[in-house]
């Protein structure tokens, strides 16, 4: 199984939207505004950092400007372009060195890693008593056939557990190797921040980061970029850090909720988290589930919704604002 930040999050957020969007591919015909300027200031930022030239960042922008971002919102090609060059002249210097610049810069990495775990048989579910922990499922009380655990009931292999995503820059800053991770929002206040300990994306970038680099990685640099209609633009930066004693954790975590994942694909329901369905706005599925038949749900799903299969190696706009 392979699993990243988006579909992990979205799972723990509700897993019945994981089956919509995750394992049938529907999604919005419309892409917000938000995550269309967000998608594009990150394309002018990957090429900035990848070759150190503004008008690489701004051909950037021009060339991967969504042709149907909504023409009445504020974030605008001209807004993206504003403060990509805002962005440069207060970042004109850096603190930092790109590790691998410039024959190699590591910008926009794609990465899928072996987390070292197993998953229960999707056909004959968890192995109770059989292993302890998360990381005894590659251990000794299994059967192995060259190194692959395998299903006590059934005798096929488990299925590895693979974690992947794209790092926006890996970077040493004071003889430290740590995750550049660019967000763009409209809500950095005081509290802002906050949102990135515990956080599956920086954790699990975090993880990555150490084994691709054989370093170790303290953590990450939010490099926070704040969009405003009629306010200028806010520049702010924090770290944020992790232990190894955090990283064991998250894998534990994702190990557990990729296990309830397979459950659900195994008896084939996804439970409906109601609680989430307004929550600091209304889900995208919201429409969907208003709905009480299974026969206009499916045509609502026809009718407002796209397929559209997600590839965590593409970015397609799904940073979040």
């Amino acid at each position: 199984m392979k699993i990243d930040n988006f579909a992990l999050s979205m799972f723990q957020t509700c897993p019945i939207k994981y089956k919509l969007r995750m394992h049938e591919g529907w999604t919005g015909r419309r892409k917000s505004a938000a995550l269309g300027f967000g998608a594009t200031l990150h394309e002018g930022l990957a090429a900035w950092y990848r070759t150190g030239s503004k008008s690489e960042a701004l051909v950037a922008i021009s060339e991967h400007w969504p042709a149907n971002h909504p023409i009445d919102d504020f974030r605008s090609k001209e807004k993206c372009i504003s403060v990509m060059v805002d962005y440069m002249k207060t970042y004109s210097t850096e603190s930092f060195k790109v590790i691998g610049y410039p024959e190699n810069p590591m910008v926009e990495c794609t990465f899928t890693l072996d987390t070292g775990m197993r998953i229960s048989c999707v056909k004959c579910g968890p192995i109770l008593g059989k292993y302890k922990g998360y990381y005894d499922i590659v251990g000794k009380e299994l059967t192995l056939v060259n190194d692959h655990p395998l299903c006590p009931t059934c005798g096929q292999p488990l299925e590895t557990l693979e974690y992947g995503g794209i790092f926006d820059t890996l970077i040493d800053f004071s003889n430290s190797v740590y995750v550049l991770e660019h967000k763009s929002t409209s809500q950095m206040g005081s509290y802002y921040f906050n949102q990135f300990k515990p956080n599956n994306q920086v954790t699990g970038y975090t993880w990555a980061a150490s084994l691709l680099s054989g370093k170790r990685v303290g953590g990450a640099i939010i490099n926070g970029i704040g969009i405003y209609k009629s306010s200028k633009t806010k520049f702010e930066r924090q770290i944020t850090t992790r232990s190894t004693q955090d990283i064991a954790e998250w894998l534990n975590n994702i190990h557990h909720t990729c296990e309830l994942i397979r459950e659900c694909e195994r008896t084939k329901h996804w439970p409906m988290f109601t609680t989430s369905c307004t929550m600091y706005g209304q889900c995208e599925f919201h429409r969907v589930h208003v709905l009480s038949s299974p026969t206009e749900r499916e045509k609502m799903l026809e009718q407002d919704y796209v397929k559209d299969d997600w590839h965590y190696e593409e970015r397609t706009g799904v940073k979040d604002e």
